[in-house]
C-alpha cells in the first residue's frame, strides 16, 4: 500500500514515461520470443533499440537515403522504423515481383489511424483490405467512373478545361513565366471536379481551407504519423502528445463538411429527372444508395463519403 501511494505522488508525466518503457521492455521481449519462429528476412541494416534504423534516414531525403542503404544491402532489403518492419524494394526485377506477380500477397496497405478516419473506416478503394468489399467498390469506381461510358464526359469536359486555359494564357502579358506543371495538374482537378461532381468546388469558396488546401493537408495525413511506427497504446500516446490527434480531426470535420456540401447539391436536384448522359458519379451513387436491390451490394452513406473522398485525394494517380 506505502509503495502505491508513493507511486500516485509522482509527477504524471514520470509516470507515462516509466509505463512506456516498461511496455516497450515487455513488447520487445515477446517480439524476440516470437522472432524464433519468424522465417528468415532479407538483409538489413543493424538497427538500434525502439528506434529501429530511424537514424539512419535523417539530415537527407527519405529516397536517397533509401537508395544509398540498397547500394549495400541489395535491391531487396529490410528496416525497421520504431517497432515497424519495412521491405524496401530498389530494382525493376524485384519491383515486378511484388506490383505484379505476387500483387496478390502485397496489396493490403498497412493501416493507420489517418487511414481509417480519412477513409471512413476503410470503406474507400486506395487503403481498403482485399476483400468482398474492396471488389464490389473497385468494381462500381470502374463501372460508373473509369469505364468507356463515361469517355464522352471525359473529351467533352477535358476540351473545355484545354479551352478555358488557353484564354486564360493569352490574357496574360508576354513577358510572364507560365509553370506549364502547374496548369496541367489544374486540368487535371477541374477535369476530376467536373466529371465526378459536377462543378469544380475548387473554384467554389466555402467555409474553412480552400479545396487544394483540404486535399493537400488530407494526402499529407494519410503518409501515416511517428506514433504508427510503434505498438498500441505507445503509439497512440505518442500521436496524442504530438498533437497529431488533433490534426487528424480537424482535417476530417474539414473534408466531412466539403462531401457533405457535395451530397446536399445532388439532394437539391430530383436525380430521376437528370439524364443519364448528364449523371456525374455522386448521382450514381446517390441513386444506389436509395435502391432496395438484394442482388447489389448495398451502398450506405459512409460508403459514398468514402467513395467521393477517394477520388480528390488520389487523384494524380487515377489520371497518370
Amino acid at each position: 500500500m506505502g509503495i502505491f501511494m508513493i507511486f500516485l505522488e509522482w509527477p504524471l508525466t514520470t509516470v507515462l514515461v516509466i509505463l512506456s518503457i516498461f511496455y516497450v521492455f515487455l513488447y520487445t521481449l515477446k517480439s524476440n520470443r516470437s522472432s524464433m519462429a519468424v522465417p528468415k528476412l532479407p538483409p538489413g541494416p543493424p538497427k538500434l533499440p525502439i528506434i529501429g534504423n530511424m537514424h539512419q534516414l535523417l539530415g537527407k531525403p527519405r529516397h536517397e537515403a533509401l537508395w544509398q542503404l540498397s547500394k549495400e544491402y541489395g535491391p531487396l532489403m529490410q528496416i525497421q522504423i520504431g517497432f515497424k518492419q519495412f521491405l524496401i524494394i530498389s530494382s525493376p526485377a524485384m519491383a515486378k515481383q511484388i506490383l505484379k506477380t505476387q500483387d496478390h500477397i502485397f496489396c493490403s496497405r498497412s493501416m493507420s489511424h489517418a487511414v481509417e478516419r480519412l477513409t471512413y473506416n476503410y470503406l474507400d478503394v486506395a487503403f481498403a483490405p482485399q476483400n468482398d468489399h474492396w471488389r464490389e467498390m473497385r468494381k462500381l469506381l470502374v463501372s460508373e467512373f473509369l469505364g468507356p461510358k463515361k469517355a464522352p464526359l471525359f473529351n467533352h469536359v477535358l476540351m473545355a478545361e484545354i479551352e478555358s486555359m488557353v484564354r486564360s494564357m493569352e490574357l496574360l502579358p508576354s513577358n510572364v513565366v507560365v509553370n506549364l506543371n502547374e496548369l496541367f495538374l489544374a486540368i487535371v482537378k477541374g477535369m476530376m471536379c467536373k466529371v465526378a461532381f459536377g462543378n469544380n468546388y475548387r473554384q467554389q469558396p466555402l467555409k474553412g481551407p480552400s479545396w487544394d488546401v483540404m486535399v493537400n493537408e488530407a494526402q499529407g495525413m494519410l503518409g501515416g504519423s511517428l506514433g504508427d511506427n510503434f505498438p498500441g497504446l505507445l503509439g497512440r500516446f505518442i500521436d496524442q502528445l504530438s498533437g497529431w490527434n488533433r490534426k487528424i480531426e480537424k482535417c476530417f470535420a474539414n473534408l466531412d463538411a466539403y462531401i457533405d456540401t457535395i451530397i446536399d447539391d445532388h439532394h437539391n436536384q430530383t436525380i430521376a429527372e437528370v439524364s443519364d448522359n448528364d449523371k456525374d458519379f455522386v448521382h450514381v451513387l446517390l441513386e444506389l444508395s436509395l435502391k432496395d436491390d438484394p442482388s447489389r451490394y448495398r451502398l450506405t452513406k459512409e460508403n459514398v463519403k468514402a467513395l467521393i473522398a477517394v477520388l480528390p485525394l488520389f487523384q494524380i494517380s487515377i489520371y497518370y
